[in-house]
């Protein structure tokens, strides 16, 4: 009788730790997963939103400056000066296009996509007015070429911030998005910390009282009765 009650002790004892080993493997794999995910949700926000939100204010500053460039083109009539400015000019546009390919090769969301496609049709038309005003100032025509500036190339610029603004406003709307999902993230690792804190608690607890009860019952000596 005495070995089957040993036996089922240790049995419970057995149960008892194989099922702690599986919720500390469990445990265990679910801490990584989620660390690889905060950390791809922190990178994110480095290379998909920061970076990005520090280049289209880049580009919007070399917008700006090619649009006072233009103004001193109109107003330039040394030829020297005009092909410094046109050099000018095409720097700061080269440097555009490349802040530009940056961007559209991050992680872009559905709006972030069609404000992009806005930002495009915006930038084709600016060039193209751009250009001729350009032309016209280079000829010499400055009363031409101050009239499309006014007409063409001042609205144009004007239509292109929109769809710049909105990309802006979506890195620090969406940044926040991912910062709220790591933050979430980060509390299910702590509660999960806390269960098997928890869960190791218990086994140690489970197993003082079934060695407590051995030692008692190893210490319980069989009576012997004597018939008269």
């Amino acid at each position: 009788m005495n070995r089957i009650i040993k036996n089922k002790e240790r049995q419970k004892i057995a149960l008892a730790l194989c099922i702690v080993f599986v919720i500390i493997v469990l445990a265990n794999w679910w801490v990584s997963h989620s660390m690889t995910q905060v950390s791809s949700q922190f990178a994110s926000v480095y290379h998909d939103r920061l970076v990005p939100a520090l280049d289209l204010a880049a580009m919007q500053e070399r917008y700006y400056q090619n649009r006072m460039l233009l103004e001193e083109h109109l107003l330039a009539k040394d030829p020297a000066q005009q092909r410094r400015i046109g050099e000018q000019l095409q720097q700061h546009t080269a440097e555009i296009d490349s802040l530009s390919a940056k961007y559209e090769a991050t992680y872009l969301t559905k709006q972030e996509s069609q404000d992009l496609r806005q930002y495009k049709q915006a930038v084709a038309h600016l060039t193209a007015v751009q250009a001729q005003a350009l032309e016209l100032s280079r000829a010499g025509d400055k009363a031409a070429a101050e009239r499309i500036y006014k007409a063409e190339v001042v609205p144009a610029f004007d239509r292109l911030l929109m769809p710049m603004h909105a990309l802006s406003s979506l890195q620090q709307d969406v940044g926040h998005e991912l910062y709220a999902s790591a933050e979430r993230q980060l509390n299910s690792l702590r509660m999960l910390s806390s269960v098997v804190v928890a869960c190791a608690v218990i086994l140690a607890l489970l197993v003082g009282v079934l060695l407590q009860n051995k030692r008692q019952q190893i210490k319980i000596k069989p009576q012997k009765f004597h018939l008269n």
